[in-house]
């Protein structure tokens, strides 16, 4: 969004957060659900961020936004009750659509009752706070008790409580709006009104006739896709999308019709959903390194020699770009299976996402598995192995599993150059989700400060100044949010190149 900074209403710089916890009383916008179903009761699932807002003081903030709604932002079902996101929220576009329930408790004027809000709009500048929500000024008004609207809006900078939900958008079906300047050989279209998660992680267009192919489209910008071809496009067009996430998928038959005009809405009748989240088989398997090896030394992502190790006992893959995700992806856990080579077993295995794969195959396909050879041996009937290693790339199904590290807790292996004024450290063994939202390290004297990721599955601080041992760790994780805190875990006489173990673990 193109937003002038004086149009930022009350930034206030340094906030110090303090924790408080209230009750949960059940609101209803949009028709939320609880995403995190399994966790506990109460506010454990709730975790702080700090809001502003920004527009009129009863508007939706700015006409559209980065994410590419337009007006649609002001009228039902968005209501104007919208959220420019900081970086951790807007996830450079693809948190676009995201819901979330937030709630104050922290002023006199708060109401203590949830609110819910979707990202439509990027803040760029709202980077003090790992996470941030920019909010408009009707939704920012919704935090506050009856009457103490304009109380609210004066306090600059408020802490809030915040957790991620799923919308059923009741009356709506995905819609498909076609951009301007779109032809039969660059077709582009924002994508609106999804139900679940809200956030994509592919889109994928079949032409008419061809029952086979699914041509990966590229995120144009915000919600927006696009994809560029040589030959002109055949409409009748479908279009699949994968949730980041959850890995389910969506498809919608022949939404585009022929005849589709640029700036025309196209809203879905027809949409089947993989409710079981396996994604068809279209991704590609191959594999590296030893035939039962576990790929190599560590990888991409920085484990080193734990990949052979327990937990992870070479299960482990290099992803291709869908997967590795710019080092977001490590860490992260998926099901897969393959049922197509008469060398197949058809039982699924779970892998780790520990090192990338960038050419070849794995840039080709939409999603491509790298595997270790212990791991595509696993995918193997007994005593055939061999053969299926010997196959060449294998086409697989494949979903987002939760990872579960039984009997490991998370563990933090300090950079082999960390000193008392750069300390960083890569972070192993996230039960749930296996990425992370954001880390925050806490010196023996002072509060917590947000750590930068890096490439990888590390963290690192440029403190400035020297900082001092034991450290507190807190971890927010990267969907649920759900928040741990390793206490002390990195003690006063820590080493460079050590591995500390945490008893906590999501």
């Amino acid at each position: 969004m193109t937003i002038l900074v004086l149009e930022r209403c009350h930034i206030i710089m340094n906030l110090f957060f303090g924790l408080t916890f209230i009750l949960l009383n059940s609101a209803h916008c949009f028709y939320p659900k609880r995403l995190n179903i399994s966790a506990a009761t109460g506010d454990s699932d709730w975790s702080l961020a700090g809001a502003t807002w920004y527009g009129s003081p009863t508007g939706y903030g700015s006409n559209g936004g980065a994410c590419g709604y337009e007006n649609a932002v002001a009228q039902a079902p968005f209501s104007s009750m919208v959220s420019a996101g900081g970086p951790s929220l807007y996830k450079s576009g693809k948190g676009c659509g995201a819901y979330y329930q937030i709630k104050c408790t922290s002023k006199q004027a708060c109401s203590t009752n949830p609110v819910t809000v979707v990202i439509t709009d990027e803040c760029k500048g709202c980077v003090t706070e790992s996470v941030h929500f920019d909010l408009s000024g009707t939704a920012f008004g919704a935090l506050a008790s009856s009457g103490q609207d304009s109380q609210l809006r004066d306090v600059g900078v408020l802490q809030i409580l915040y957790r991620k939900v799923e919308c059923n958008y009741i009356g709506e079906t995905v819609t498909f709006h076609v951009e301007n300047g779109s032809n039969p050989y660059s077709f582009a279209a924002l994508i609106e009104y999804e139900d679940g998660d809200g956030e994509i992680g592919l889109v994928e267009l079949k032409q008419a006739l061809d029952s086979d192919t699914w041509l990966p489209m590229s995120q144009s910008w915000g919600a927006v896709w696009k994809l560029d071809v040589t030959s002109p496009l055949r409409a009748p067009l479908s279009l699949r999308l994968t949730y980041l996430d959850s890995g389910e998928t969506v498809m919608a038959s022949d939404v585009i019709p022929a005849g589709w005009e640029p700036g025309e809405k196209y809203k879905s009748n027809n949409e089947t959903k993989n409710a079981s989240g396996w994604a068809d088989a279209d991704a590609g398997a191959t594999w590296y390194g030893e035939p039962e090896g576990a790929g190599s030394t560590g990888g991409a992502c920085g484990y080193g020699v734990a990949v052979a190790n327990p937990p992870l006992n070479a299960m482990v893959s290099a992803g291709g770009p869908s997967l590795f995700n710019n080092g977001k992806g490590c860490g992260t856990c998926y099901q897969i299976m393959c049922t197509v080579n008469p060398a197949c077993s058809g039982s699924p295995i779970t892998v780790t996402i520990t090192d990338e794969c960038p050419g070849g195959p794995c840039a080709s396909e939409p999603v491509h598995f790298d595997l270790s050879g212990k791991a595509m041996g696993a995918l193997a009937k007994p005593g055939q192995a061999a053969q299926l290693r010997s196959a060449g790339p294998v086409s697989v199904s494949y979903r987002r599993a939760a990872c579960l590290y039984q009997g490991t807790e998370i563990a933090f292996h300090v950079d082999a150059g960390s000193t008392p004024f750069y300390v960083a450290f890569v972070v192993e063994y996230e039960n749930g989700e296996g990425d992370l939202a954001s880390v925050e390290i806490q010196p023996a004297s002072g509060g917590f400060m947000p750590m930068q990721e890096m490439r990888s599955a590390e963290w690192k601080l440029n403190s400035g100044g020297p900082l001092s041992g034991p450290f507190n760790i807190r971890l927010t994780s990267g969907e649920s949010r759900k928040v741990v805190v390793a206490q002390a875990v990195i003690p006063a006489d820590w080493k460079p190149d050590q591995t500390y173990r945490s008893i906590v673990n999501f």
